[in-house]
């Protein structure tokens, strides 16, 4: 019987090119979940929030309310930025602005969407479209 010597060194190579095929496939996709984050500055009123006159001049044009572990909250920062819309978002987990805020619109939920006189619960691209054409935003 005749047994071949390099076998096992074959079959450690072969699996040292599968795992790193795999590594780099895997890294190949992070790279479209990185999602860059506006967060506010200081505290920016909520569109259609406001009980008295706001100057609104200067703030972003949607305001949202997140989590930075949320897929929908991805979308949706994904979507906007794709769409050159003007936004910010407070993490309700490690701001304070954003846990008061969340808690004062009796937040249930996240995102939270904030767009002219519409508040938005989760991400739909349909209705975040339909509230930005209706604030003239798109």
């Amino acid at each position: 019987m005749t047994t071949i010597p390099d076998m096992p060194r074959r079959k450690h190579i072969l699996g040292f090119a599968i795992i790193t095929v795999m590594i780099l496939l895997v890294l190949g996709q992070l790279k479209h979940l990185v999602v860059e984050h506006t967060y506010c500055e200081g505290e920016v009123p909520i569109p259609g929030q406001q009980t008295k006159p706001v100057n609104m001049e200067g703030t972003p044009d949607v305001v949202m309310l997140g989590v930075s572990w949320c897929p929908s909250c991805i979308k949706a920062i994904q979507f906007f930025a794709a769409n050159d819309i003007n936004y910010c978002e407070y993490d309700m987990e490690t701001s304070a602005i954003g846990a008061r805020l969340y808690k004062e619109v009796n937040g249930r939920g996240v995102p939270i969407l904030f767009i002219g006189r519409h508040r938005i619960h989760g991400f739909s691209e349909a209705t975040v479209t339909r509230s930005l054409q209706e604030a003239g935003l798109l």
